[in-house]
């Protein structure tokens, strides 16, 4: 049983249309296809599930200090421009959380918005619980989704939608990060996942929230990948800041 309590998000109509904003910043794509991708993050407040290891906890953790700011879609488009100064491509935008998708009816305002000042790729990373409307999975360019498993320590119930991940899988723009400790979780993801999921949608990633943890086990979950074709991935981000927050 999951022995933490994520914070859900209030009702649509409580927003005004503005979007519960936990934190913007620059800095590169950590994890999968796109790693090492200059990348502006925007990290949404409140999350669906709330998972034992979950290193960005302040996102979704009850309590009246995490509430995030709420901004308007003109407003946090204008933030996310101000972060950048290239000459030439703008880097990558990414929504992530929490859980965005828990605000999915206000986010194609601001991707339409972010299309308009030259933005041209823009990623989702989701946990794949929740249904995806169509208007949202023709708006975005790729989708990071990340299943959770048994480690994740929340109720299979809760995490595991057979809709939402066929949704994703055969929408051709989707991988699947798996984090993953030993060969008991590779063996979950086939048994859970391996219906709606191909071979070469897998990404294998390391848990662990600290540079050295994540080393240790580098090499065994590389080891997994090739022994089941999936692909594997690191988290620059925690190999190169550590637990540091926001880069």
């Amino acid at each position: 049983m999951n022995e933490y309590q994520p914070q859900l998000a209030p009702q649509p109509e409580d927003y005004c249309g503005k979007l519960p904003v936990s934190e913007v910043f620059h800095s590169i794509q950590g994890e999968g296809r796109w790693r090492g991708t200059p990348s502006v993050f925007i990290r949404l407040q409140y999350c669906n599930l709330g998972c034992y290891w979950c290193d960005t906890r302040y996102a979704w953790e009850t309590g009246e200090i995490n509430k995030g700011t709420l901004y308007s879609p003109e407003s946090l488009a204008q933030q996310v421009t101000s972060l950048t100064n290239y000459p030439a491509v703008l880097p990558h935008i990414v929504l992530t959380g929490g859980e965005p998708l828990l605000h999915q009816d206000r986010i194609p305002a601001l991707l339409e918005l972010l299309r308009r000042a030259g933005f041209g790729f823009i990623e989702i990373e989701t946990n794949g619980s929740i249904i995806l409307g169509n208007e949202l999975l023709t708006a975005v360019d790729w989708w990071n989704c990340s299943p959770k498993l048994r480690n994740s320590r929340v109720s299979e119930e809760l995490r595991i939608n057979p809709t939402a991940i066929r949704t994703l899988a055969l929408s051709g723009k989707a991988d699947f990060k798996f984090v993953v400790r030993d060969r008991n979780d590779v063996e979950e993801i086939g048994n859970s996942y391996g219906k709606w999921i191909d071979a070469e949608q897998i990404w294998l990633m390391p848990e662990g929230q600290s540079r050295d943890i994540q080393s240790s086990r580098m090499k065994d979950v590389v080891e997994l990948s090739l022994a089941k074709g999936y692909r594997f991935t690191p988290r620059l981000q925690v190999l190169i800041w550590d637990n540091e927050r926001s880069r």
